[in-house]
């Protein structure tokens, strides 16, 4: 009963940061869209494509456990990606803002990884743990990045 119930703790987890993945590659095709400049094309690109990484090892692993993986995003991230629009609307697409809102997104992911790392309830095999590990530092060097950027343009 007691690996039953971790199992769908570790799935629900696992389907949590997936979706928080699925957000942040919208949230980068849609900030892809909303600069012209190339080099921060170039870097939401990267980042968009360390999320789809991030995405097919966690349904991996989700599918190792027998669960299901879920390929929808966040009420939140929906939420965001729509306001990156709006925002857009006002500022011109100014790289700041730009910066300051993908900024954001990558504090979320990165509290999400915290969640699931800090969450006494889970028992995370090694390999899983290991991945996991993995992808919160690509999420932080990634953060990082657009936190460096961001402070040359204020």
């Amino acid at each position: 009963m007691e690996n039953v119930k971790n199992q769908s703790l570790v799935v629900s987890a696992l389907n949590d940061l997936l979706k928080i993945n699925n957000d942040r590659v919208q949230g980068y095709q849609k900030a892809i869209e909303l600069t012209s400049d190339e080099n921060l094309k170039t870097l939401f690109q990267q980042l968009a494509f360390d999320s789809s990484k991030n995405i097919n090892e966690l349904s991996d692993q989700i599918f190792k456990i027998n669960g299901k993986p879920q390929e929808s995003t966040t009420m939140g991230g929906k939420f965001y990606r729509t306001w990156m629009d709006v925002k857009a609307a006002f500022t011109g697409n100014d790289k700041h803002s730009l910066l300051v809102d993908c900024e954001y997104g990558e504090d979320m992911a990165l509290d999400a990884y915290k969640k699931v790392e800090n969450d006494e309830d889970l028992n995370l095999d090694h390999a899983t743990n290991t991945i996991l590990v993995n992808q919160k530092q690509r999420v932080e060097h990634g953060h990082d990045a657009i936190k460096r950027l961001r402070d040359t343009t204020k």
